[in-house]
């Protein structure tokens, strides 16, 4: 039986508003299983796993109210959280909401990449949302272990190869709720955007 990390950005209560990855692990008793959602056109993020905040581009980030420079990024030998589940960055908007993304390479490293991972951990009920979508034409889900979208928060999971997926988070949107999962949207879109550009 193996032991997946359930990984992606997410929000947490304590964390004032900033973006960070969270990890927790689900028991597997099978990892040979396909992703529901096949990627027909994958991408390559690896050459961002030593700078996650270059994923999101300049143009987008001051679109959104957020400095370029103000970037924190979390990077495995530098955090925790990073080494299990994979390297990410953050940014806190000027205004109201704070964006975060994640490179699940964790999983990958483990054998169990992919939306695949996600998949199990919501079989074994570990998500209360769970709403597939696309973005730019590659699987993705809003997901969460509850659905704080009327909160203003939002996460969200791409599929950009059978075993790897991006997470985006948008939280702390609480002036206008409906905004977060507009703004992950929009960055998922870009990051999609910027790996094409890039393989």
């Amino acid at each position: 039986m193996l032991a997946v990390a359930v990984a992606g950005v997410s929000c947490s209560k304590g964390t004032d508003g900033v973006a960070q990855s969270v990890t927790g692990e689900v028991s597997a008793s099978e990892t040979s299983g396909a992703p529901e959602r096949r990627v027909s056109d994958p991408l390559d993020i690896t050459p961002y796993l030593g700078r996650p905040c270059d994923l999101v581009s300049p143009r987008l980030l001051e679109k959104l109210d957020t400095s370029p420079s103000e970037a924190n990024p979390s990077l495995p030998e530098d955090d925790k959280v990073a080494a299990e589940a994979g390297p990410g960055c953050s940014w806190t908007g000027e205004g109201e909401g704070s964006i975060g993304i994640g490179i699940d390479s964790g999983n990958k490293e483990r054998g169990v990449g992919g939306l695949r991972a996600l998949e199990m951990a919501r079989d074994q009920g570990r998500y209360k949302l769970w709403e597939e979508t696309s973005i730019e034409g590659y699987p993705a889900v809003y997901m969460g272990v509850r659905d704080a979208r009327r909160e203003g928060d939002c996460d969200l999971a791409v599929g950009i190869a059978d075993d790897m997926t991006f997470g985006v988070s948008a939280i702390s949107f609480r002036e206008n709720p409906e905004k977060a999962c507009q703004v992950a949207a929009e960055v998922a879109a870009d990051v999609i955007g910027n790996l094409k550009a890039a393989n």
